[in-house]
């Protein structure tokens, strides 16, 4: 089918606009994929803040660290406090950072664009630099030193000082740099069309998530002492709910950042690797596909879909965690409005559902009420019926042969 379509002419008439191809330097202007990657960016900052909030702010973020080595060496770092964030309270801590995260990103998103020769200077410029920041005032005054004295010589200690700023600025960097990675990969990422600075960012916030975990797990937590006293904790017996939906009570604030936390990733995930993977199909396309109107119209509906199913599905799927998280509460409300007896009231006070193996129980209770209802409801044709009403499908144009009639 391929074959068969014909290179459209380039010349074009006087007053006529380019006809739009699926080239990649038009098609990364086009306004879908420009849409996609700034969600995928929102995912990316609001999932950042959302595991700093939880997990790091006031118990392991970069400024308690920062003032501990501060104390060790009695002396300040070389990063100003409007840099760190230092004297601030909250996630204001981590609102100039994040801006030289992003920074950084883009800086090295827009490296990889760059011609082999280009990056190679630019990498060779880095290094050059960092070496002159690290030891260019030590062997100037070394060398200094030697030649007005006439003698050979070890540097002397108060040139070796010389070295502690430079050393304790690449510390501090190294420090930033750490707690920045997933802001950094991800930027990389999505602007770079990278798949694997996308896969670092998603896959060092889940690995610090589950070394947290273990860590405040209580046996483990008590191993670790005053450092295990630092670090937040999700209670595990869970509070009354205080978010919900229509009146109803689902879950609690912990729960729900936890759920936000995890539609998140699913969206930056969605969005940055559908850019990926639209580019990469529009590029192996032959070149007469490229300039065909239908390929065009084509690739518009598949972008156009996946920015509604990115906020549709992935909007419903946090509202039904949500409502499997709360599944009990639902059972027992629609029983105590129903039947009105104590049952109902008494088993919500069970200690069982307070628990985390609850908050299970109550999930596959959800699972199992939807996979009943699928031999009832055809979840596909009303998935399909949703699709076409959004969708509809325009008429192919007529063409009548006057010359028969």
């Amino acid at each position: 089918m391929a074959g068969e379509v014909g290179l459209q002419s380039d010349v074009l008439l006087e007053g006529t606009a380019r006809p739009r191809t699926l080239h990649l330097k038009n098609l990364r202007r086009q306004w879908q994929i420009i849409t996609l990657q700034v969600v995928a960016t929102v995912a990316l900052i609001g999932m950042y803040l959302e595991v700093v909030s939880t997990y790091v702010v006031g118990s392991i973020d970069h400024t308690i660290l920062f003032d501990t080595i501060e104390l060790l060496i009695s002396d300040q770092l070389p990063l100003g406090d409007w840099l760190t964030g230092e004297g601030r309270s909250g996630l204001a801590r981590f609102f100039v950072p994040m801006v030289l995260g992003l920074s950084l990103g883009g800086a090295m998103a827009f490296l990889a664009f760059q011609t082999p020769k280009v990056q190679q200077r630019i990498k060779l410029g880095f290094i050059v630099g960092l070496i002159v920041l690290l030891i260019g005032r030590l062997t100037l005054s070394w060398l200094a030193g030697m030649l007005f004295s006439f003698d050979l010589r070890l540097p002397t200690d108060s040139e070796l000082q010389t070295l502690q700023w430079p050393l304790l600025m690449i510390m501090s960097l190294l420090i930033m740099f750490i707690y920045l990675l997933p802001v950094i990969m991800g930027t990389r990422g999505i602007w770079g069309l990278s798949r694997r600075s996308i896969a670092w960012a998603i896959g060092f916030t889940l690995l610090f998530l589950g070394i947290h975990a273990i860590l405040t797990f209580p046996l483990i937590k008590s191993q670790l002492g005053s450092y295990g006293g630092t670090l937040a904790v999700l209670e595990s017996q869970t509070s009354d709910p205080t978010i919900g939906l229509f009146g109803l009570k689902l879950v609690t604030q912990e729960q729900f950042n936890l759920i936000l936390i995890a539609v998140l990733i699913m969206v930056f995930q969605e969005a940055s690797y559908g850019v990926i993977r639209n580019l990469e199909y529009a590029f192996r396309l032959p070149e007469s596909c490229k300039r065909d109107p239908e390929y065009v119209r084509q690739m518009d509906n598949v972008l156009n879909t996946h920015l509604r199913h990115t906020f549709l599905f992935l909007g419903l799927t946090g509202v039904a965690t949500m409502v499997a998280l709360g599944f009990h509460k639902v059972l027992l409300t629609i029983v105590s409005d129903t039947t009105g007896s104590q049952w109902a009231g008494q088993v919500s006070e069970s200690i069982e559902l307070t628990l985390t193996y609850g908050l299970v129980i109550s999930a596959l209770l959800f699972l199992s009420l939807m996979a009943v209802l699928r031999f009832f409801i055809p979840w596909q044709r009303v998935i399909g019926l949703i699709q076409s009403r959004s969708n509809p499908v325009e008429p192919e144009p007529v063409s009548k042969d006057f010359s028969q009639l």
